[in-house]
């Protein structure tokens, strides 16, 4: 797309002089709605957030006289350092001076829709808040860059081409002058947007490339950072919701006298999610909720039981599911083979057990609202907070919070927790907060939907293999992902084949002429399930990954050099491949370990990682290193890169080692953290990341370094002890986590 278009088509910038002097940066024409905006909180450990009105004209961007910058961004802050990202995105191409840039989350509009969702939603998931960024935070920062140097081109009546720009300054080299960004920024706003900005040469990038502190590092130090949870506003209740111990289970009888004895509550509501319990503070609506006696009309609940559903999986893995791609001649390169091998894996719901609770808090007075929530999904919460509230979107000032994690729970497309905190605050028609107990979430929330795989290859005579089936069965949730593959092509204006668009593992990127995968999406409406951190990359690599192991011993070939070999065709995934053995230095662990190695790509980006193993007599399992290579095309800071790859091996090791969530009857047998365990500090192995850096466009990273620790680790297994791991999580094997 040229930059031409990217700003034209969508009116992109326009600018105007703020109030007192300096230079105000708009997105786009529309408003971002508001009502009245008093006693807000801080939203991201700054400064407080401004009041809506300040928005009609889409607020991106403001340059103080006193040479200040800050930058609004659109996506979420979750952890990932999108509020560091994106103004060094900017900044780069201002030529600002990086220790005056700041950044702030912006409000829920329109004109901060991410452009990886083709403008149409404020959206962070899929790894897509810099790749779905980069290029209209490129082509801003180049053009007001561009109308500060006309700005003082004509103050000292001189060429613009003989000016240049740095650290925030306009520089005439020949008559001996600067003049500050700050100081121009008034005169600035007079000049005309330029509608196709040069942007540099990544080459001359200063800041992209480089790894500054993040922003917010500080104020997460000193506590002074700001997260949903922490919002507290002048009047403010506190709810908490009893819900049915099964999915979709209604309060039929409620017997509130005990809970409405409790010192500091102050009321109890049906709501369509269950029964909430208003009081003073948390503790006092804990108490009061436990003090509830609740009839439940389960008569549409869900009865999911683990066993059952794993029964009906395997049992549908034997029966075609619908062609997902097909290459060659599967069924006669089958017939001709020396010998066909297949293997079934297995993986149980998973609950994404982000660290901080699920939080809401809303001020309704019945003909506005003010709303403050972490969410990957600001324009869904907040299209469904207007229709419980029966409010129209001018009407509501919703406010995207940082985010102490998500990993795609705040990414819901059905907004379910606001849906509920705006039930409980129509009612109440006072400011409160609705917070979600660990529990809550662990047994009334949303999962990574469960999933069975079978995969074969067939051998011929000269050991090459000569074909290949995936077959897949899961929950129907995660047949919307697959719609990535769709919208990076849409932002490239190319139409591809269409088993591109529905490819349901990665695109399996190994040579083999004869390709067969199918699926089977089940449909479970009784079973909340949900996109998780890389999504059924987790399971469909696994099993790929796995299985080509297995089919490297069959033909006697190192994995390392077999992998390498079948991507002759496949440059990116080969480096990282090389990169991540010669950084592990593959083929020769420390003694009594074993190694394990897998690769992938997707998200535009591809990661290859060793896992480094040992496993003693009574199978206690420790993992010693995890190195990673990982090429994001551009990686804008790589300490972020690094810092979001090694969470990804935290995040994976969690889910590989303990994840899982079992069902009884359509109930929830885990509860918290002793039942449902993550990683450990003891536990951590050491763990390495080398960037690729290839030059390419920008990738997502915050998905990337989850798929392929899973199979690494079981291949390492296999080195270690001969034994195949073809289910998680491994404690279902007896290991225990040393």
């Amino acid at each position: 797309m040229s930059k031409l278009t990217m700003l034209s088509r969508r009116n992109f910038i326009r600018v105007s002089v703020m109030a007192g002097g300096g230079l105000l940066v708009a997105c786009g024409g529309g408003s971002s709605s508001s009502n009245n905006n008093t006693g807000t909180p801080p939203n991201n450990g700054g400064e407080p957030t401004s009041p809506a009105e300040a928005f009609q004209v889409g607020e991106f961007m403001r340059i103080s006289t006193d040479n200040k910058i800050t930058i609004l961004v659109g996506a979420a802050e979750i952890g990932q350092g999108a509020l560091t990202a994106i103004p060094m995105i900017v900044a780069e191409e201002l030529d600002a001076d990086w220790s005056q840039v700041s950044g702030e989350l912006s409000p829920v509009a329109a004109n901060f829709n991410n452009p990886y969702f083709q403008n149409l939603l404020q959206f962070t998931v899929a790894s897509s808040a810099i790749r779905g960024y980069f290029e209209g935070q490129r082509s801003v920062g180049a053009a007001v860059r561009q109308m500060l140097v006309s700005a003082a081109a004509k103050r000292w009546g001189v060429d613009p081409s003989s000016l240049r720009t740095e650290s925030s300054y306009v520089i005439d080299d020949i008559g001996g002058r600067r003049a500050s960004y700050g100081e121009l920024s008034s005169e600035a706003a007079q000049e005309r947007v330029p509608s196709n900005p040069s942007l540099k040469n990544p080459a001359d990038y200063r800041i992209i490339g480089s790894s500054p502190q993040r922003l917010d590092a500080a104020a997460k130090t000193d506590g002074s950072f700001q997260y949903g949870i922490d919002v507290d506003i002048p009047g403010m209740l506190t709810a908490v919701i009893a819900r049915p111990p099964r999915f979709n289970g209604q309060a039929l009888n409620v017997d509130d006298n005990a809970a409405l004895a409790v010192p500091g509550v102050r009321g109890v509501y049906t709501i369509l999610g269950g029964v909430a319990v208003v009081a003073d503070d948390f503790w006092a609506a804990d108490k009061g909720r436990k003090a509830l006696q609740i009839q439940w009309n389960e008569l549409l609940a869900g009865r999911t039981d683990s066993d059952t559903q794993r029964d009906a999986y395997n049992f549908r893995l034997n029966l075609p599911g619908v062609p997902i791609r097909s290459d060659g001649l599967v069924l006669l390169a089958q017939t001709l083979a020396s010998e066909t091998v297949s293997a079934d894996y297995y993986f149980p719901f998973m609950a994404h057990a982000a660290m901080e609770p699920l939080n809401v808090v809303v001020d309704y007075d019945g003909s506005s609202a003010e709303i403050w929530t972490g969410t990957q999904s600001a324009t869904l919460d907040k299209i469904f907070a207007g229709l419980i509230l029966g409010l129209l979107p001018n009407q509501i000032t919703f406010h995207a919070m940082p985010a102490g994690g998500g990993f795609g729970r705040r990414g819901n497309p059905l907004a379910d927790y606001v849906r509920d905190a705006c039930g409980v605050a129509k009612q109440l028609r006072q400011p409160v907060k609705v917070v979600w107990t660990r529990e809550d979430d662990m047994k009334g929330g949303y999962y990574r939907p469960a999933a069975a795989v079978r995969v074969s290859a067939s051998i011929d005579s000269a050991n090459n293999i000569s074909a290949w089936t995936h077959r897949s069965v899961t929950q129907d949730v995660t047949a919307l992902l697959y719609a990535e593959n769709l919208l990076d092509s849409l932002a490239d204006f190319t139409l591809p084949p269409l088993k591109e668009l529905t490819d349901f593992e990665t695109g399996m990127p190994y040579k083999i002429d004869n390709v067969l995968m199918d699926a089977h999406l089940t449909v479970n409406l009784n079973m909340p399930a949900l996109w998780m951190r890389s999504v059924n990359k987790f399971s469909d690599v696994f099993a790929q990954e796995t299985f080509i192991d297995e089919l490297a011993l069959k033909v006697n070939k190192n994995p390392y050099s077999f992998r390498r070999d079948l991507l002759s065709e496949k440059p990116r995934h080969r480096a990282v491949l090389d990169a991540v053995a010669d950084a592990a230095n593959w083929g020769f662990p420390v003694s009594g370990r074993s190694q394990g190695i897998a690769v992938m790509g997707h998200w535009n980006s591809f990661v290859a990682q060793v896992v480094e193993v040992s496993v003693s007599a009574n199978r206690e399992l420790t993992v010693h290193r995890v190195v990673s290579a990982v090429d994001c095309g551009t990686a804008v800071n790589p300490d972020l890169v690094i810092a979001q790859v090694e969470s990804a091996v935290v995040f994976a090791l969690s889910s590989i080692l303990f994840g899982e969530i079992l069902l009884e009857d359509g109930v929830v047998q885990q509860s918290n953290f002793d039942d449902y365990p993550v990683l450990r500090m003891h536990q951590t192995p050491t763990i390495e990341t080398v960037i690729v850096n290839s030059g390419e466009p920008v990738g997502g990273v915050g998905e990337l370094g989850v798929p392929c620790v899973g199979p690494a680790l079981a291949n390492a297994i296999f080195g270690a002890i001969g034994e195949r791991i073809r289910e998680l999580p491994l404690t279902r094997s007896n290991f225990k986590i040393a």
